[in-house]
């Protein structure tokens, strides 16, 4: 463990806040991209052949004893939200490195090759898109579509990956994306469910998907004090309104496996002595059945739209994306639940509420992913935490699975 918890530490010194206690490798900036280099070089150290590929996901392999059989595939991200936690994604980019150590340290030569990935801007902090790496390496993310995706300083996707000179833009992975075996990635659940069920490690059997709607509403700036309370035409109220109408909503589906959330507001002229003009939200709903979410999805507009028409404000409603909900293999679930008995652990089938990587790689190989507990539940904040009993049973978990899966007996 000594080994698991030195590599930890030596990637959030990367980005780490004395003042807060959180990580800031937002995707992209200078901490985020030195994580990269230093994933690429422990990677180096052990002997895999490494590259960056165009969008900057690092991509290491360690040869098998048959190179022609597909990759076993392990990763995660290495980005975090701002002021995030010492362990969402880069818990399993280091799991995966300790899987490569581990071989390394018996002499083991697997059937099938292992890639292990750090993917890059999985949090949709920076641009209000979430997973481009993943995306990006399963051919879902076009240059069209890089040209579209805009920070809040306003610069693409596109702009910002052309000034990375380090990557490899002939080529997105050492396979392609029919020549993968399996997908791996071990996470913290980000939720309350293993630590109130007392379980060791989640096994995860689908990922919900977010429906993410940008809403500007349009009203009139005006003085707080002339304006009579008649006349006023508050985009702040409006605004006030919609967040409680998407709370109301996602409790009427919540048995259905639905949640939703107002998780960004800008105000303008966001002044005491001015009623708001123009209003900006930001709204996530998330499912694990697509008809159940897109139905949700289509209330909440309808009711949006009801409270403006209401009010006399103006809207505009737009998609910032539409991921699908995926169930996940349960051939590797099973692996996976015969790997925690066998080390005497607890286990549960759950779903993910959180989008992961994982999601898109299942649309091209068989995957699964491993939760272990975290404290509270709490993550994207610099109290998420998890004990080194925990970190230990996952990357067990993690290196017991994988080796079952490069296995050419193994078959999914």
């Amino acid at each position: 463990m000594h080994r698991v918890l030195s590599t930890l530490k030596s990637f959030n010194h990367l980005g780490f806040s004395t003042q807060l206690d959180g990580i800031n490798r937002l995707a992209f900036t200078h901490n985020e991209r030195l994580a990269a280099l230093k994933f690429s070089m422990y990677c180096q150290e052990l002997g895999m052949s490494v590259y960056f590929d165009r969008i900057g996901n690092v991509i290491a392999r360690r040869d098998g004893k048959d190179n022609s059989l597909p990759a076993v595939v392990i990763g995660s991200h290495i980005d975090t939200v701002p002021e995030g936690g010492q362990y969402d994604g880069l818990l399993g980019v280091v799991g995966a490195l300790e899987v490569v150590r581990h071989l390394n340290d018996l002499k083991l030569i697997t059937d099938h090759p292992i890639e292990i990935i750090a993917f890059s801007c999985e949090e949709s902090a920076r641009f209000n898109v979430s997973t481009i790496g993943s995306k990006y390496l399963c051919g879902l993310l076009s240059e069209a579509d890089m040209k579209n995706i805009i920070d809040k300083n306003g610069e693409t996707l596109l702009e910002v990956i052309e000034t990375m000179a380090s990557t490899d833009s002939s080529r997105s992975s050492f396979h392609d994306n029919n020549n993968m075996k399996a997908f791996l990635e071990l996470h913290i659940e980000q939720g309350p469910i293993l630590e109130k069920k007392e379980k060791d490690i989640g096994i995860v059997t689908h990922i919900a998907a977010p429906e993410r709607l940008k809403v500007t509403l349009n009203g009139i700036t005006s003085h707080s004090g002339s304006t009579p309370m008649t006349m006023r035409k508050d985009a702040l109220v409006c605004g006030a309104e919609i967040i409680q109408s998407v709370e109301t909503i996602a409790h009427e589906y919540h048995q259905d496996g639905i949640v939703a959330t107002v998780g960004g507001i800008n105000v303008s002229p966001n002044t005491m002595n001015a009623v708001a003009g123009d209003v900006t939200l930001l709204i996530d709903i998330r499912g694990i059945n697509k008809d159940i979410r897109d139905g949700v999805v289509q209330k909440i507009i309808g009711q949006i739209e009801f409270i403006c028409s209401k009010r006399d404000i103006e809207i505009t409603i737009e998609s910032l994306g539409n991921d699908t909900p995926i169930a996940l293999s349960e051939k590797i679930a099973d692996i996976i639940e015969e790997k925690v008995m066998h080390q005497k652990l607890s286990s549960r089938r759950m779903f993910s509420g959180a989008g992961h990587d994982a999601m898109h790689m299942a649309k091209f190989c068989p995957t699964s992913m491993i939760f272990i507990p975290c404290k509270d539940g709490i993550s994207h904040s610099p109290s998420e935490s998890v004990t080194e009993d925990q970190i230990k049973n996952g990357i067990n978990v993690l290196i017991d699975t994988a080796l079952e899966l490069a296995s050419a007996s193994t078959k999914l």
